[in-house]
């Protein structure tokens, strides 16, 4: 183990396994977001030299390139390493840390919750449990699970009484699998609310025509270790062995575990898969949930950023049965997006092996394989290294709130409804 990542993680040892926050938080001072673009392989290289000497870099790869967040120490092993391979690399933020600072809350009420900030685990659980009393004739709370800090995943169903008895069909949105990506719980409560408070005849519509399951973090703790401790962290807080802690969650589910885009090494950053298929009390009570429900219609996961639409799956270039379906319901629901804002249309749709690179051991690929749910997506909305201003957090919310709408309007037509 390195000495730098050996500096970190006795640092945070007691925090994530004494369950205290204290007030202290990883600054990432002088840390750099740079874009790397050129040949694959000599990113690849960099990438190995960089975790070589830091093991908690954070990288995120794109179709055209990879985003790294390099220490000040870096510099020099970066630019030997960008000119021996012949790369070109441009600057996102010069210094994160002004980033991160900037998407904390001002002081606030304790009982507030705004779409303009972004917020702890406990303010989103909070919020969902004053919903569902608020809606108590519309909404009540579930849960889906539980955490390895023993927090239970809660989420929220919405299920207007309808004209028959029929069941609904059901659609699940899963958010917030990865820690970082705050942009995706923000969105996701965002959502919820529109279903219960907009007056617009189409929202209420669509609200009504499902038996809803929307869980804004399916990763409660490494979400508050997110937003307490290290900004970048993206795994869960179980404890690997003596030095080293956490595995990525969506590369944890039972299908072609360990395949791609994932190591079996406990101690990386970032894709440690965990030591076997469910491993991880989230991934695994949380698919035991999945499966109890019947007539699921509908999964959606929501991530960030890349503003892309992806369909399963993750690891093939094969298509699945009712490919041209999804294609055809994932443009329409793109159109709709992007008629809010007109700003940035999202890619796709295609699967993640044709537009990113191949991933498996991932929830959506789960879910269709096992369950052979006909309509599942992976959005991945916009922003920059897990960046997005919170002032601008309900710009994402309407741009998903018609995207949902276009899915559901286009998988109506085809006769899926």
């Amino acid at each position: 183990m390195k000495q730098l990542f050996l500096v970190y993680f006795f640092t945070f040892l007691h925090i994530t396994f004494a369950g205290k926050d204290v007030p202290m938080y990883r600054s990432y001072e002088n840390y750099k977001c740079l874009k790397v673009q050129g040949h694959r392989n000599a990113i690849e290289i960099l990438k190995n030299v960089l975790q070589q000497n830091d093991d908690t870099l954070s990288y995120n790869e794109a179709r055209d390139g990879t985003e790294f967040v390099v220490s000040p120490n870096l510099q020099a092993i970066l630019n030997d390493n960008i000119a021996r391979g012949n790369l070109t690399v441009s600057v996102i933020y010069d210094d994160i840390s002004k980033i991160i600072q900037l998407e904390k809350p001002v002081i606030r009420r304790s009982n507030d919750f705004s779409w303009t900030a972004y917020y702890d685990i406990d303010d989103i659980y909070r919020f969902l449990t004053n919903t569902s009393r608020t809606y108590s004739k519309l909404s009540e709370l579930i849960v889906g699970g539980q955490s390895y800090q023993g927090r239970s995943i809660l989420g929220l169903r919405i299920n207007t009484p309808g004209k028959t008895n029929t069941p609904k069909p059901v659609f699940f949105i899963e958010s917030g699998i990865h820690a970082r990506e705050w942009i995706a719980p923000a969105t996701t409560t965002y959502f919820i609310n529109e279903l219960l408070t907009s007056s617009d005849p189409k929202i209420m519509s669509l609200r009504d025509q499902f038996d809803w399951r929307i869980f804004p973090s399916v990763n409660p703790d490494g979400y508050h270790y997110s937003y307490t401790v290290d900004r970048l962290w993206r795994k869960t807080l179980s404890r690997s062995n003596y030095r080293c802690f956490g595995a990525d969650p969506n590369r944890n589910w039972n299908y072609n575990w360990g395949k791609y885009s994932s190591t079996n090494n406990p101690c990386d950053y970032q894709t440690y898969a965990g030591s076997r298929p469910f491993s991880e009390i989230e991934t695994r009570t949380l698919s035991s949930y999945i499966q109890s429900i019947d007539n699921l219609l509908v999964y959606v996961s929501l991530h960030s950023y890349a503003a892309m639409l992806l369909i399963p799956f993750s690891d093939s270039t094969q298509h699945v049965d009712n490919y041209k379906d999804l294609v055809r319901v994932g443009k329409r629901s793109i159109d709709y997006g992007y008629q809010v804002n007109r700003a940035e249309r999202y890619q796709g749709p295609g699967t993640a092996a044709e537009m990113l690179y191949k991933s498996s051991g991932c929830s959506t690929d789960w879910v269709r394989h096992t369950l052979n749910t006909p309509l599942v997506y992976t959005y991945e909305l916009r922003g920059n290294s897990f960046h997005w201003p919170p002032s601008r957090i309900q710009e994402q919310g309407n741009e998903v709130t018609q995207m949902m709408l276009g899915l559901a309007s286009e998988a109506s037509i085809l006769g899926y409804l």
